[in-house]
């Protein structure tokens, strides 16, 4: 038996397809196509990229998997979902914490590349010549071919530095890296607030008509990403170097822990979990859709997408090794963990043909898939206002106005490239502990077993042995992960950054520690509120167990969920229950007919029979 109409579910986006693809599009974040690419193709590529990859397979997609589950299983809230166990409830305040983190971060991120796009769409880029930075010992590796040979040798022969610098480094040193609290001049990046500014405006413009700009931006963000990596593929595999420069090989000396720590800890952050992002999206998919196996195939197609731009920066490098003859030290290092996506990518896609076009492509390619990850960013936090404030709900436009003007301004002292570095680090460290509560609560406290009936209840597909194994070490390999990442975060020494002599403490340094702990202060502070209150109520056992609602919001899901027994479950049973139907919206007529629809398939209505037995 069928039914059209469920009133606790009215999806947002109106179509499955829209669905799939905005939740493809919050896997294309800053992780996965800024970070994670560089990471592997500047350590050699084949071995990062399994490194990056499994724990993508083994953590990420298993969270995400559960994660949709739960979101779609109980139509709940970043708070409600918490209700399978009441006690990490607070981890949901500490989940919007950690989304305004985000949400400044990517603000900063967004902007500088909107900066680095709109350079190289000029001609030439500013990192092809050093006109524009004469008063440095400045050069273009590509260009003054016999200088740069002479670097090498001084680096190689006498250890030593040849006090030349890449036009590319002295851009990136003028815009980003040398904006730090140090050099005290990060006040005056006057470009990346112009940018933020821009920003606003434009997601202000498209929030008028959500509903139809999100549908077409984020299928246009699809076609682009696929031409684009479609067509830099090709313009990497037709270079020379990629097939001629065979001796490039892993450089063992410098192959450490500390890189495929990084590479690993990427991957498993590269699928988007632990920031409620991946509930709020599917929280109102209609029961027992397809969207639970979606996400499987999304978070494979968005890992495949990042090990080929990682393939795409490596052949370049390889390209660049051909050209100047030289199996190592081509390529420049910097101190700051935003030299190698911004300086050193800009600089390997002047090798492509020497034409500027490919490197803006990549420019464009990242920025619009960060774009695109900060609107839904955005559309979370305006989500939280406008259901929880009334002022939101009455004025919603002078309140969206006010969200985008305060990420604006908050962004700003962020600007501070070092003061970034911290911010990345702390929300990467927040992100791996709310991932380990939702792990360790869904799979080891809940129990697998009840969350694996949860599943065959909604879409009548057992867990593979494999997943089951995955749900299993989940939260032992992310505790492993969140602990040597907080130590290697207390023992970090930030380099380039002001220090606060009366208190002997860097100043990034101490932003971090301030950030991370404001998390932990909101997360016992919710949770003493949770216990103070369940001990009000006599009920402190309430909070180790689901509560009494717990589960589908609609009244004869929920029954039909509490009689439902999986060693009986037949495919009469599955389709003989409600089965909400398709994802527009409910109109007048049928909201008139709800009352007689519930009324005809209540279970107390239907005969009795062993499939619906207890």
């Amino acid at each position: 038996m069928n039914a059209k109409y469920c009133p606790e579910m009215k999806s947002q986006w109106k179509s499955y397809s829209t669905y799939k693809f905005i939740l493809w599009a919050w896997m294309m974040n800053d992780v996965a196509l800024v970070f994670a690419p560089v990471d592997m193709s500047h350590n050699g590529f084949y071995i990062h990229g399994v490194l990056h990859a499994v724990p993508a397979i083994i953590i990420g997609i298993p969270l995400i998997y559960s994660e949709v589950c739960v979101a779609q299983y109980s139509n709940s809230n970043v708070i409600t979902m918490w209700d399978f166990f009441p006690l990490f409830r607070c981890v949901g305040y500490g989940t919007i914490y950690l989304v305004i983190l985000k949400t400044l971060y990517m603000m900063v991120l967004t902007s500088w590349y909107l900066e680095y796009t709109f350079y190289a769409a000029l001609d030439p880029p500013p990192w092809f010549s050093c006109d524009e930075f004469k008063e440095t010992k400045c050069m273009v590796k590509r260009i003054n071919v016999s200088i740069f040979q002479h670097c090498i040798e001084a680096q190689n022969l006498f250890d030593d530095d040849c006090g030349m610098k890449t036009a590319s480094r002295c851009f990136f040193d003028r815009e980003i890296g040398d904006n730090n609290t140090l050099q005290k001049n990060c006040v005056h990046v006057w470009k990346m607030v112009m940018a933020s500014f821009t920003l606003g405006v434009a997601y202000f413009i498209l929030f008028m008509k959500i509903e139809k700009c999100i549908k077409v931006v984020v299928r246009c963000l699809a076609i682009y990403v696929g031409i684009v990596i479609f067509v830099l593929f090709c313009v990497a595999l037709s270079s020379s170097g990629t097939w001629y420069a065979t001796k490039i090989t892993m450089n063992w000396s410098e192959f450490n822990y500390k890189h495929c720590f990084y590479t690993f800890t990427r991957g498993a952050l590269s699928c988007g979990t632990g920031c409620g992002i991946i509930g709020f999206l599917s929280r109102d998919v209609s029961f027992r859709s397809p969207a639970t196996m979606t996400s499987v195939t999304i978070s494979l197609f968005s890992v495949f997408i990042s090990l080929v731009l990682g393939l795409i920066i490596f052949s370049g490098i390889k390209t660049m090794s051909y050209y100047h003859g030289e199996e190592e030290s081509v390529l420049e290092m910097g101190e700051s963990m935003f030299f190698t996506p911004f300086a050193s990518v800009s600089e390997i896609m002047s090798y492509f043909e020497t034409v500027s076009i490919w490197g803006f492509l990549w420019f464009a390619l990242v920025f619009f898939c960060l774009f695109m990850n900060l609107w839904i960013l955005i559309l979370f936090l305006n989500d939280i206002l406008y259901y929880n404030i009334k002022f939101a709900q009455k004025y919603s436009n002078v309140c969206l106005a006010g969200l985008i003007i305060l990420v604006c301004i908050l962004s700003c002292p962020f600007y501070c490239s070092d003061l970034a570095s911290s911010l990345a680090d702390s929300s990467e460290i927040i992100q791996l502990i709310s991932s380990f509560f939702f792990s360790f609560a869904i799979y080891w406290i809940y129990g697998y077993k009840k969350h694996n009936i949860d599943i065959i209840f909604m879409i009548g597909v057992k867990a593979s042995w494999f997943r089951k194994l995955g749900w299993i070490v989940n939260p032992i390999l992310l505790v492993l992960m969140l602990y040597i990442k907080v130590k290697k975060f207390i023992t970090k020494d930030y380099e380039n950054t002001y220090i606060i002599k009366s208190i002997m403490v860097r100043s990034d340094s101490l932003l971090s520690y301030i950030l991370v702990t404001i998390y932990i202060l909101i997360i016992f502070i919710a949770l003493s509120i949770d216990i103070h209150r369940h001990y009000l109520q006599s009920n402190l056992k309430g909070l180790f167990f689901p509560t009494e609602n717990w589960g589908p919001r609609d009244k004869i899901l929920f029954r039909s969920r509490n009689m439902f027994v999986p060693e009986i479950m037949t495919r009469e049973f599955l389709y003989r229950q409600v089965r909400i139907r398709g994802y527009g919206r409910s109109i007048k007529p049928a909201q008139k007919k709800t009352d007689k629809v519930l009324e005809e398939f209540s279970i107390d209505k239907l005969e009795w029979s062993a499939l619906t037995s207890n």
